[in-house]
């Protein structure tokens, strides 16, 4: 078969599938378990990395598809899964639609750039990103729902965080890349959301 099946590939065919599923819970309604979806494909995107790079006698077939079935899965989960949840919550007019296919397209070109960038670092990306990195609506996505609840249903904030993190996306600025205490942070900003969620909601 093609393709690599080792354990370096794992943690991102998961966060694949992860997000496969937050499409589909999305399609059902089940909003909150699309959301813990996309917290799970989150969490995946963050470790893969790490274990691959554990691994010292990648060959360069196996870096080179690493980087781009990274950015492949980051764009279901990162790029769909947020945009059929923001649709079913009901961003569904011509407006929002055009909204929400330009802020697919945003990811992909980030993705895409990201991996030129990747590839021409020998194999590795190096120094700062360029915009910002596609799985940061997800890390607010617990947020933007939970505000779009206290608010009454406001499509607009859902319009506003499609629009804006769409356009940071692929806006040329350098962000520097987490250590250990921002991967920390980050996991504050998407539990404590998904914690009054559950406990208020129950949606």
């Amino acid at each position: 078969m093609i393709g690599f099946y080792d354990y370096t590939v794992i943690l991102t065919y998961l966060g694949a599938l992860a997000g496969l599923l937050g499409i589909s819970l999305s399609m059902s309604s089940k909003f909150l378990g699309a959301i813990l979806c996309m917290a799970a494909a989150l969490a995946c995107d963050t470790l893969d990395g790490m274990v691959a790079r554990r691994k010292k006698n990648r060959t360069r077939q196996e870096m080179l598809f690493g980087i781009q079935i990274d950015s492949l899965c980051d764009l279901i989960s990162f790029g769909l899964c947020p945009s059929v949840l923001f649709y079913m919550l009901g961003m569904n007019s011509l407006f929002d639609k055009l909204l929400l296919g330009a802020y697919c397209l945003c990811c992909v070109i980030r993705l895409g750039y990201f991996n030129v960038l990747a590839t021409e670092a020998e194999l590795g990306t190096k120094g700062d990103f360029h915009g910002l990195p596609v799985v940061c609506l997800d890390v607010m996505v617990p947020a933007v729902y939970l505000l779009f609840r206290l608010t009454g249903d406001c499509l607009w904030i859902l319009r506003a965080a499609a629009a804006v993190f769409g356009f940071l996306y692929i806006l040329d600025f350098p962000v520097k890349k987490p250590v250990l205490w921002k991967f920390a942070a980050m996991g504050v900003v998407v539990l404590v959301p998904m914690v009054i969620l559950f406990i208020w909601f129950r949606v």
